[in-house]
């Protein structure tokens, strides 16, 4: 962002509103937030641990974890915040999926690359798997959160993104309106894909905006068993606690 084009287009720090200063704009890729917004983000620091909090949601039905990995073919998995009520990050969240400000996605997602400390996550990952939405809900909302965020990924590691190998074939009911089991049963069988062979032995990244319980990350998964020796890393956006 140049003096002139602050000028003009002056950005507003999602997060507290303030306007955005030079002073406050910290590399290329970070003008978008304040400074000391930047600071208070709540990370999860989940790029430092295995078996963290995402994991072990993802693989809570396993007897063990190596049993769930093996199962699964599940290399690591991350979440970049937690989601946490009350907090600005759920009002930020609430935009970015149903106020028409995708962008949010895509700027915290490269933030997220570049805050990463693990600096393996990324190696070896052949394409990225944004959360496919229904067409209808797509249709509805105008975009899908999750590409955004993948593109944000992508633009910063290389790694392409694709969206057309698996698809949301059932239009459920949202998650957060389901409790326990149901939300198992709300997914189960929500998912397809598509020329399965295009994928036999890549290392996907599947990358979604909030994992809670995992049930939809999972569901996901699972459908892309065909994808014939192929592996699975997990990168999402927020955490809930």
């Amino acid at each position: 962002m140049d003096i002139l084009s602050s000028l003009f287009y002056p950005r507003t720090c999602p997060f507290c509103g303030r306007y955005i200063s030079r002073q406050d704009i910290a590399t290329e890729h970070i003008d978008w937030i304040c400074t000391d917004c930047l600071r208070r983000l709540p990370r999860t620091e989940q790029d430092e641990t295995a078996d963290n909090g995402t994991e072990m949601a993802l693989l809570s039905d396993a007897s063990s974890l190596s049993v769930g990995r093996k199962a699964m073919h599940l290399v690591r998995a991350w979440a970049y915040l937690y989601f946490e009520k009350e907090h600005p990050i759920q009002h930020v969240i609430h935009r970015m999926k149903y106020a028409d400000e995708p962008e949010i996605g895509y700027h915290l997602a490269q933030q997220a690359v570049l805050a990463c400390k693990d600096e393996n996550f990324f190696d070896e990952i052949d394409v990225i798997i944004p959360m496919p939405l229904h067409p209808k809900r797509l249709r509805e909302r105008g975009y899908n959160q999750s590409e955004y965020i993948a593109r944000g990924i992508s633009d910063i590691t290389g790694i392409p993104v694709d969206t057309t190998h698996v698809t949301r074939t059932r239009n459920t009911p949202k998650q957060a309106l389901q409790d326990g089991d149901e939300r198992k049963r709300n997914v189960a069988d929500a998912f397809a894909v598509n020329h399965p062979e295009q994928m036999y032995h890549k290392h996907i990244l599947l990358v979604d905006d909030l994992i809670t319980t995992g049930e939809t990350m999972k569901a996901c998964l699972h459908s892309m068993r065909s994808f014939r020796g192929a592996k699975f890393s997990v990168f999402a956006l927020c955490k809930a606690r």
